[in-house]
This record gives C-alpha cells, sequence and structure tokens, in this order.
C-alpha cells in the first residue's frame, strides 16, 4: 500500500486543513503567533513586512486589500480614478488617428494608450479574481503561521523573502511615482524652455490628445490638466497595486518551497520507529504538495495579467523608446527616462519572479538528494521516489504561449530595440 497511500491520504487531510485555516490572525517572526477569530481585525506582520506596499497601493485605488467584498472599499476614490482613466481613452485615441503620419507625437500618444489599457486589465483581473485573491492571502498566511508554530526555524527564512518582496515593490512604487510626478512637471519644462527660446507661450499637457475644446485656453486648459494627471496617477497606482501583489504572491510560494527544503534536508532517520519516520516525510510532503496548489492555482489566475504585461510593454517600449531617442538629451526626455526605467524594471521583476518560483520548486529535489535518504527505512526511500520525481516538473508562470523568464525578458528587450531603430527610420524618411 506504502506510498501511494500515505500521500493520497497526506493531500486529503492538508486540504482538509486548508479550507479551516483562513482566519485573521497576527503573525510575528520572532514571537509564537496565535490564532484570532475570524472577522477580527488584521495587524501586519511589521518583522516580516508581510504585504505592507501591497496594502497601500490597494487603498490608493480606494480597495481593502483584506477584504473580498466591497464592505470597507472606498468606492468614491476608485470610481473616480478609474472612470477619468477610461475616459482618457478617447484624446488618445484620436491623437493617434490624427497625427498618425506624425511619428513622434503619435508614439507619445500610444505610449500612454498602452498603460491606461493595461491598467484597465489589471483592474477588471482583480475585481474578477479579488475573491480568489484575498482568499490566497489568508491561506498563505494560515500555513506560513503554522509552519513557524511548529518548527521555528521556518521564521528566517519567511522574514527574507518577505524583505526581500517589499524591498523589490518600494524600489518598483518609487521609479512608477517618479515617472508621474515627471508627468507633471513636463509640461512645465517645456512651457518654460519654449518661452525662452521663442518669447511665445504655448500651453503644453503631460499627455498627447486631441480634445473638442481649444487647450490653448486658459479656462480649459486646467481642467485638462487635471484630467491629465489623474489619469496618470490611476495608471501607475493600480498597476503598482497588481504588480506588487504578484510579487508578494510569488515570493510566498516560493517561502513554502524553501520551508519544505530545508525540512526534508534535515529530517532525522528514526531506526526504532520506522512509521514515525514517514510520518515526519508525509508532513514535508504536505507542505510541497501545498506549495505546489498554490503554485498552480497562482498561475492559472495570472495568466491574462502576465500575457498583456509582456505584450503591451513590449509595444510601449517600442514607442517611449523611440521618443527617449528622439528627444534626447533635452530636459524633457528625463520624464521619458523614468517611464522606460519603470517598464523595464516592470518586465524584468515578471521574469525574475517566473524564474524564481520555478527554480524553487525545481530545487525540492535537489534538497531530497542532501537528505539523509541512505539512512532511512525501505518505506520512506520508497516514498522519496516518487516525491522527485514530481519535483521535476516545476511550477511556473505562464502567459498563456511563454513563460515569464529572463530568456523571455531579454528577447523582448531585443526586439523592442530593433523597432525603435525602425520607426528612427521611418521617422527620417518622413522628414526628409
Amino acid at each position: 500500500m506504502g506510498v501511494a497511500l500515505f500521500e493520497v491520504q497526506a493531500v486529503n487531510e492538508q486540504h482538509q486543513g486548508q479550507m479551516c485555516s483562513h482566519a485573521h490572525f497576527n503573525l510575528s517572526i520572532n514571537r509564537k503567533a496565535t490564532a484570532a477569530k475570524q472577522g477580527s481585525t488584521i495587524d501586519s506582520m511589521d518583522e516580516a513586512y508581510f504585504l505592507r506596499v501591497q496594502v497601500l497601493a490597494f487603498r490608493l485605488m480606494g480597495f481593502d486589500l483584506w477584504n473580498n467584498n466591497s464592505s470597507k472599499d472606498r468606492p468614491q476614490i476608485s470610481f473616480l480614478v478609474i472612470g477619468t482613466m477610461g475616459a482618457f481613452l478617447g484624446p488618445l485615441f484620436f491623437a493617434i488617428k490624427f497625427y498618425i503620419k506624425n511619428v513622434s507625437i503619435m508614439s507619445d500618444a500610444m505610449g500612454s494608450f498602452l498603460a491606461i489599457l493595461l491598467t484597465l486589465v489589471k483592474y477588471g483581473v482583480f475585481i474578477y479574481y479579488r475573491g480568489d485573491f484575498v482568499q490566497l492571502i489568508y491561506r498563505i498566511r494560515g500555513i506560513l503561521e503554522r509552519e513557524i508554530v511548529a518548527w521555528p526555524q521556518a521564521a528566517q527564512i519567511v522574514e527574507t523573502e518577505n524583505r526581500s518582496d517589499q524591498a523589490l515593490s518600494l524600489t518598483y512604487m518609487r521609479c512608477f511615482f517618479a515617472a508621474c510626478l515627471f508627468a507633471g512637471i513636463k509640461p512645465i519644462v517645456i512651457m518654460v524652455t519654449t518661452k525662452l527660446r521663442t518669447g511665445e507661450t504655448y500651453l503644453e499637457l503631460p499627455h498627447s490628445g486631441v480634445y473638442p475644446w481649444s487647450d490653448q485656453a486658459i479656462l480649459y486648459y486646467a481642467p485638462t490638466y487635471i484630467w491629465n494627471l489623474l489619469a496618470s496617477y490611476g495608471a501607475v497606482t493600480m498597476s503598482l497595486a497588481m504588480d506588487t501583489l504578484l510579487f508578494a504572491f510569488t515570493y510566498n510560494v516560493c517561502a513554502l518551497f524553501k520551508i519544505a527544503q530545508h525540512r526534508i534536508r534535515h529530517l532525522q532517520p528514526m531506526e526504532q520507529e520506522p512509521r514515525q519516520e514517514l510520518l515526519q516525510l508525509i508532513d514535508v510532503l504536505r507542505l510541497h504538495q501545498t506549495g505546489l496548489m498554490i503554485a498552480t492555482q497562482l498561475g492559472r489566475s495570472l495568466r491574462p495579467l502576465v500575457f498583456m504585461q509582456f505584450f503591451v510593454t513590449a509595444l510601449q517600449l517600442c514607442f517611449l523608446g523611440f521618443q527617449l531617442a528622439d528627444l534626447f538629451p533635452s530636459p524633457v526626455c528625463v520624464y521619458f527616462i523614468f517611464f522606460v526605467s519603470s517598464l523595464l524594471i516592470a518586465l524584468f521583476i515578471y521574469s525574475h519572479c517566473g524564474e524564481n518560483m520555478k527554480q524553487a520548486s525545481a530545487d525540492f529535489a535537489i534538497a531530497v538528494y542532501d537528505s539523509n535518504w541512505v539512512e532511512f527505512a525501505p518505506a520512506t526511500r520508497r516514498a522519496l521516489i516518487v516525491t522527485i520525481m514530481r519535483a521535476q516538473r516545476p511550477c511556473q508562470l505562464k502567459g498563456y504561449f511563454f513563460e515569464p523568464n529572463m530568456a523571455t525578458f531579454s528577447a523582448v528587450v531585443r526586439s523592442a530595440i530593433s523597432y525603435v531603430m525602425m520607426l528612427r527610420s521611418f521617422n527620417a524618411t518622413g522628414q526628409a
């Protein structure tokens, strides 16, 4: 009966335990965690920085990440930001259509259009999968709590992974908000430099758009400028919220895999109690199986997001890269430097997270080899054979027909550079 029976029993028991784990609780890295009653207030994991940046980003959009419904949301903020951002697609579309032969203006409008379109996709993914995401947050926290209580060495792994996640997310946030800030400053810089060079005053806006009114009239310019800023704010904040949430999920899934690896490496043989030895192994396999199940769920839920992120970012790099090359070294290009840097960082982090999760799941097989398997009982060794076979099929994020990894990142960047050169040649031909 041996291996198969124990593994099925392990999966069933784990599934039953997970269904009861979705409760609010406080988790502290340096002391024993205690479970709280369902519906109680959530306190942040201060020492692990669990979801700190993510919660802030969602609050800026009016969403409460700790609830799977809108009872504690601020819908007036969400509707204002998403509504103004969605409506801004109109002026951008007409700018692309009107300036189709002016590559410089068209590429500027196209970059903004794609950024807002991608943000609306992320908003839709969050609204559709919100219940699943919140449930997954509590599920991961519950598992981490139990592991720290039962095995204190797991605390260091959890802390390391969450600190890495928050450092990465915070860097990402700073770069994106810097781009948003420069989007607001860019028109002022252009107007000042134009005034100094020509002596004329020409009102500029953060984004190239065609409006049904004259944006050179001061009465219409001020609300149009605010509309531009609100669209930039919504595109940046919603992208930050969803992207950093993906980072947090992948890092914490990696924490589960690494805890399982550490435990199996330190699994001690029990010559006198082979059944107890096998039960301890099954407990580790339960944790690994849980990580695989969560990773698979993430892969299914995030496929639309991963696909759109890579597809749209590749197009944005083409158009914004052209703008950067065309305007360099004027002061206005500072905005495009930050914008392109933000896109590259986003693409790199998506690729890094995908490769990190794949490697962490595959490393479990190496951890089994590093264990004291030669001293285990025959039943335990047979169970390890099946475990190694499963670990050789790693879990990974997918964008339907591709995997987000460093090879994909390199291919996208190379292709974008090629298209930038093509746009520059088209622009040179048009000017000639």
